[in-house]
């Protein structure tokens, strides 16, 4: 009995997509350690994980849309906007609480419209999403005229960009993603909706004949992306010190690598938080390695390409291989 027991833990824990990404981030530390000799430094660790919060919240955002079965490419175009809006807000001397409850509310709305379009509109989500992005970006040009927005940084922004620590190393961008990380683990794990999501993700039409309202549980996840979008503009606008018109190009990019690398399924119903989290935690170490080295950033791309088409074939494998072995075991049956 005991020996049965361990069998299944080991089963889980061999095919659970976390040790996938543990793995990997083993081999790019490993890798980092013999090429860069600064890499295991506190001070690096520190820079490199200090500009991925913004991405970790966008990859969060983008592993509850891609659990729904949908995908989100709006969320580097809203992140922009709402980046933009709290800089704007600030230059017009609004309070910073006031100014962070309307980044979130543009956020949430535009996550909402994103929802009504998939659901009840009937668009696919691709091009639902990648229309909202469009209109995110053309108000954020409109809205700046093409030129950054400057002068409404403060003590206060500055800490809320991760600038100025509140104690020690520790950071509000730090604590806003540790925050909406045990937010959302628990919500998927531990709730209904959770359980809804990931329904919807796996089989829409049985989802739907069991008498759950999948039309709200997709829409929430897209309000739920526009959130963490408008989070990660809010951090970006401290971090930045500016907030330039074209912000938001490639962050969604980024978003769907660490959420694809941590094991969410493009195709729905799988996906973790921690996975999300660590993908992203990848993606930054990479690009720290390569910028240690002296790469060009404009290679940087081509690498996260590569990483993000890599993450696709795994992916595909993964569900190929799933697929074979229930097959085998029905044939078994």
């Amino acid at each position: 009995m005991a020996n049965q027991r361990f069998n299944i833990s080991m089963k889980k824990f061999l095919s659970d997509p976390i040790l996938g990404v543990i793995i990997l981030l083993l081999l790019v530390g490993g890798v980092a350690s013999f090429t860069v000799e600064v890499f295991f430094t506190l001070q690096n660790f520190t820079n490199f994980l200090s500009g991925s919060y913004f991405v970790m919240l966008l990859a969060m955002g983008m592993t509850v849309v891609l659990i729904s079965g949908g995908i989100d490419l709006s969320i580097g175009a809203v992140m922009a906007l709402c980046a933009g809006i709290v800089a704007k807000l600030a230059l017009q001397g609004m309070s910073v609480p006031l100014v962070i409850v309307c980044a979130l509310a543009v956020g949430a709305f535009v996550g909402c419209l994103n929802g009504l379009l998939v659901t009840v509109v009937g668009l696919p989500d691709f091009i639902a999403t990648l229309a909202m992005s469009a209109f995110a970006t053309g108000i954020l040009f409109i809205w700046t005229k093409g030129t950054p927005i400057v002068g409404y940084m403060d003590e206060t922004y500055k800490q809320i960009g991760g600038l100025a620590p509140i104690y020690r190393e520790v950071t509000v961008p730090m604590v806003i993603a540790i925050v909406v990380a045990f937010a959302l683990g628990a919500m998927l794990k531990k709730t209904k909706f959770g359980v809804h999501l990931f329904s919807v993700g796996s089989n829409r039409l049985a989802t739907r004949q069991s008498g759950i309202n999948v039309t709200n549980i997709r829409i929430l996840a897209y309000v739920i992306s526009g959130v963490c979008a408008a989070l990660s503009g809010i951090i970006m606008a401290g971090r930045n010190t500016t907030v330039p018109p074209d912000l938001g190009g490639g962050y969604e990019v980024l978003a769907i690598a660490a959420a694809l690398i941590g094991g969410a399924s493009l195709m729905g119903g799988r996906g973790r938080i921690l996975g999300a989290i660590l993908g992203e935690v990848v993606l930054a170490m990479t690009i720290n390695i390569i910028n240690l080295l002296g790469v060009p950033s404009s290679y940087q791309k081509i690498f996260i390409g590569g990483i993000l088409l890599l993450a696709v074939l795994v992916n595909q494998l993964v569900i190929s291989s799933r697929t074979k072995i229930l097959m085998r075991s029905t044939n078994k049956k």
